[in-house]
């Protein structure tokens, strides 16, 4: 099937970009396209007016600067992939970032797209979240900024405004001592994640946990964090027996759902191995601790 007809825009600035979305009655954003593209081939959805915010050159960048790593709204998961400073500095991102899709969705896809979208299922949400970072928006009224742990509300819902653009993800550059990373499982390649996590350890210099955070992906209505397992870790020295308490309590906070990929209980077990694991890789990425994965 085609898609249904529609009128398509172009902007080529921030601030033409967020005019049509104020003018225009139900606009839809084109960017990375690899969610919204089948849907309009198989007219799932059958938008009046597409935005394609593909011409906003000023939105193509992955750096830091200000103390932040940020992400373009059109930087690309293989932009993520192939980034050295990723790779250096972001373990979790460096994780994530091979674990979405396949290469041809990861070419075009964009990170922020990703996030805006909030699949549940989708990895960089959960990685947002670990990382205390924060979504900026454009709109009539200016610049935004909504931290990650506000910005989820429901499946493929935000606390985005209708006529507010995502412009920019932000997480804080590493700290001396600090580790993240990122464990996912899934059925096969490219498949959605079953259950992932993120995490993020931050070490004062006597070698304990300063800040932690953990982001859960696939078992929750939004992707969520583990409080009470974070709340754990801060202040300890980090041991195989603190990490599987850390487990458990994240396992706890979890709300999967029974499917055909498996039943609750299942998943929960599989949150609490992959939050040791993901522990384990970060205090080791830290210069903490040696690695010592949970069988």
């Amino acid at each position: 099937m085609k898609a249904a007809q529609f009128e398509h825009h172009e902007p080529s600035t921030i601030d033409e970009a967020v005019s049509l979305l104020e003018s225009l009655d139900e606009p839809t954003i084109l960017a990375g396209g690899q969610s919204l593209v089948p849907m309009l081939r198989f007219r799932l959805a059958r938008p009046e007016t597409v935005v394609d915010i593909n011409g906003i050159d000023s939105l193509d960048y992955l750096r830091e600067e200000n103390g932040s790593l940020t992400l373009g709204a059109l930087a690309r998961h293989a932009d993520v992939e192939n980034s050295p400073i990723v790779a250096d500095r972001y373990g979790s991102f460096a994780d994530a970032a091979p674990l979405v899709a396949d290469p041809q969705i990861r070419n075009r896809g964009t990170v922020v797209g990703s996030v805006t979208q909030a699949d549940p299922k989708g990895d960089w949400g959960s990685v947002l979240l670990a990382h205390d970072g924060e979504v900026v928006a454009h709109g009539p009224d200016g610049e935004r900024v909504i931290p990650a742990d506000d910005f989820f509300l429901l499946p493929y819902d935000t606390t985005l405004a209708e006529d507010e653009l995502a412009t920019e993800l932000r997480v804080p550059t590493p700290e001396p001592r600090e580790g993240s990373a990122y464990h996912k499982l899934k059925r096969k390649t490219g498949d959605y994640a079953m259950a992932g996590v993120a995490t993020r350890l931050v070490f004062d210099d006597d070698g304990r946990i300063e800040n932690a955070g953990i982001g859960m992906t696939a078992v929750d209505i939004t992707n969520a964090r583990a409080n009470d397992a974070e709340a754990h870790l801060e202040g300890e020295r980090p041991s195989p027996e603190l990490l599987e308490e850390a487990g458990e309590l994240a396992a706890e906070e979890s709300n999967p759902e029974s499917d055909e990929h498996g039943d609750a209980s299942y998943k929960e077990r599989m949150v609490d191995v992959l939050t040791q694991r993901a522990l384990a890789d970060a205090a080791e990425r830290a210069g903490v601790v040696e690695r010592r994965v949970p069988q």
